[in-house]
């Protein structure tokens, strides 16, 4: 993922009960890489790394999502990403694959 630029900006690392449970990539005004490992789902994670990011924002923040993550689509939403637009195209480094990404994008409040 090197050339992809997705580690190019900060990253923040979120722990629970003294293990690495996941991270959170921004580079700029966009997430570029947010991940929980499987045996800490559903226990406020990915929230916590995004309301983390969230609370630093002074101007918007836009991620994409891949169609059919339902669960991550589902927690932009509830923290206020709204869906910007729909693409469909081949992924990066795995071009005979097909897929369906959503680009949202969080607008922070007024100063």
């Amino acid at each position: 993922y090197e050339g992809e630029g997705l580690f190019d900006g900060e990253v923040w690392v979120g722990e629970l009960d003294g293990e690495v449970a996941g991270f959170i990539a921004v580079s700029d005004d966009e997430v570029t890489w947010t991940y929980v490992h499987p045996s800490f789902y559903r226990r406020g994670v990915g929230r916590a790394l995004l309301r983390h990011v969230l609370a630093r924002a002074n101007a918007p923040i836009e991620l994409e999502v891949l169609d059919g993550n339902t669960a991550a689509h589902r927690l932009y939403e509830s923290e206020g990403f709204e869906l910007r637009s729909t693409r469909t195209g081949k992924l990066v480094g795995n071009e005979a694959f097909t897929a369906v990404g959503h680009t949202m994008v969080f607008t922070p409040p007024p100063a």
